[in-house]
C-alpha cells in the first residue's frame, strides 16, 4: 500500500467489503442454462480475484486509475477531499456494472451498446478506467484511444481467458440493475453500496431467481462481509439476544462501513448497541451516556473491557468547533477520559462472545440516571 495518498488506504479499506466465495454455492437453476456449476462457480471465482487484484492495485498506484492523489499530511479527516476520497475506488466497478448492463452476447461476442451505457453511466474519467482494465487481460475492440465517443453506438469487450467471466459479469450486472437499484436515484451513497451484489461481489447474489434478489438482510448487512466465523458467529448470537430482549433495528451506513443499530424501544430512541464492519473490522458500538456508573462493574471485566474505558478520543469536528453536545467525559485512573458520541456510540471495542454478558449490563449501568 502506498501509505503517502489518502485513497490507498481507502482502496484496502473496500477490498475488505468484498465477500469471501466459499467453494461451492447455491445458484438458481435460471442462471444456469448457459454453463454447468463448476464452470459457474470457478468464473464467479475468478471475477473476485480480479475484483481483489484492482483493489490492490488501486491501493499502490492510484494514479493508474484517474484517482485524486490527496495525501494524508495536506488534508484532515473531516475534509471535502477526505470524504470524497473514501467512495472512489467503488468507480471502477460501478463502471463496470454499468457496462456490463449493456451487453448482449452475439456468436459468444461481448457487444456494448454504448449508446445505453452512455446514457447509465454515472461515473467520470472512464477512459483511465478503460485502459486499466486492459491491464486485467479485457480487450476492447471499436474503441479510439479508449474513448466512448458521443457518435459511437457499439463496441466489444472480450476476456480472451475464460469468456465466462464475461457471461457472469453480464449476468450480475444485470441482476442488481433491475432489482437491487430498480428505481435508485443515488448509486453512489453508502447505504446503497453496501447492499450492492455486484459491487461486493456477492456469491448470494445468484441464489434467487432473475427478478428477486434479498440479500444485505438481517445481520447479513453487516455479516457477509466479515471475514472470520469467529465473528460471523459473534454478530448471529448478540443479534439473537438483543432480539428476544425486545430491541428494535435499523441500518446505518457511515463511510467505514455497515452497521446494524439495536434500540430499545423501552427507555429512548437512541440505540443502545450497534454491530459495525469498521473500515473491515468488527466492532461492538455501547451507548453508554454516564462512565462513572459503570466504574465499580469494571473491576470484575477483562483487560480487554477495562481497556476501552481507559482509552481517550483526540476529538471530533464538533469538539475542534466548540460545539459537542454529545461528548462523555469521566475519571479514569485518576485522568479525564473523553469520548466523542456524535457520529456513533461512545464506546467501542472488538467483541467476542464470552464477554455479551458484560456488554450487556455495562450499557444498562451507563444509562442510570
Amino acid at each position: 500500500m502506498n501509505s503517502e495518498y489518502i485513497i490507498s488506504k481507502w482502496a484496502m479499506v473496500r477490498r475488505n467489503e468484498l465477500v469471501d466465495v466459499p467453494e461451492v454455492f447455491e445458484v438458481h437453476e435460471d442462471f444456469l442454462h448457459i454453463m454447468d456449476i463448476e464452470e459457474f462457480e470457478a468464473a464467479f471465482q475468478q471475477v473476485h480475484d480480479i475484483f481483489y487484484q484492482i483493489y490492490t492495485d488501486i491501493s499502490y498506484h492510484p494514479e493508474r486509475f484517474g484517482f485524486p492523489l490527496y495525501k494524508h499530511n495536506e488534508y484532515n479527516y473531516f475534509s471535502k477531499e477526505a470524504r470524497e476520497t473514501r467512495s472512489k475506488p467503488w468507480d471502477i466497478f460501478h463502471f463496470m456494472l454499468y457496462m456490463f448492463e449493456c451487453a448482449e452476447f452475439k456468436n459468444n461476442i461481448c457487444i456494448i451498446d454504448a449508446e445505453k451505457l452512455r446514457a447509465i453511466n454515472k461515473v467520470k474519467k472512464i477512459t483511465f478506467l478503460i485502459e486499466a482494465l486492459t491491464d486485467y487481460g479485457f480487450i476492447f475492440i471499436g474503441l479510439k484511444d479508449n474513448k466512448i465517443t458521443p457518435s459511437l453506438k457499439y463496441f466489444e469487450v472480450d476476456y480472451p481467458d475464460n469468456r465466462n467471466v464475461l457471461l457472469i459479469l453480464s449476468l450480475a450486472a444485470k441482476k442488481v440493475m433491475t432489482t437491487q437499484l430498480k428505481g435508485v436515484k443515488n448509486h453512489f451513497s453508502p447505504a446503497v453500496v453496501f447492499r450492492n451484489g455486484f459491487i461486493s461481489w456477492n456469491y448470494k447474489i445468484f441464489k434467487d431467481d432473475l427478478t428477486h434478489c434479498n440479500l444485505a438482510e438481517g445481520i447479513y448487512y453487516v455479516s457477509d462481509k466479515l471475514h472470520k466465523k469467529e465473528e460471523q458467529d459473534f454478530v448471529e448470537m448478540m443479534d439473537k439476544i438483543l432480539m428476544d430482549k425486545g430491541f428494535s433495528t435499523d441500518k446505518a451506513d457511515n463511510h467505514e462501513g455497515p452497521s446494524i443499530r439495536y434500540y430499545d424501544k423501552r427507555s429512548n430512541a437512541t440505540y443502545q448497541f450497534a454491530i459495525t464492519s469498521f473500515e473491515g473490522d468488527l466492532m461492538l458500538e455501547l451507548r453508554i451516556r454516564n462512565a462513572e456508573k459503570c466504574m465499580e462493574y469494571l473491576k470484575g471485566c477483562s483487560d480487554r473491557i477495562v481497556e476501552i474505558f481507559r482509552q481517550t478520543d483526540k476529538g471530533c469536528q464538533n469538539r475542534i468547533n466548540g460545539t459537542c453536545k454529545y461528548g462523555v467525559k469521566y475519571i479514569f485512573e485518576d485522568e479525564e477520559k473523553w469520548h466523542c458520541g456524535c457520529y456513533r456510540a461512545p464506546f467501542r471495542i472488538s467483541p467476542i462472545k464470552e464477554e455479551i454478558p458484560h456488554y450487556l449490563k455495562l450499557v444498562e449501568l451507563g444509562n442510570k440516571r
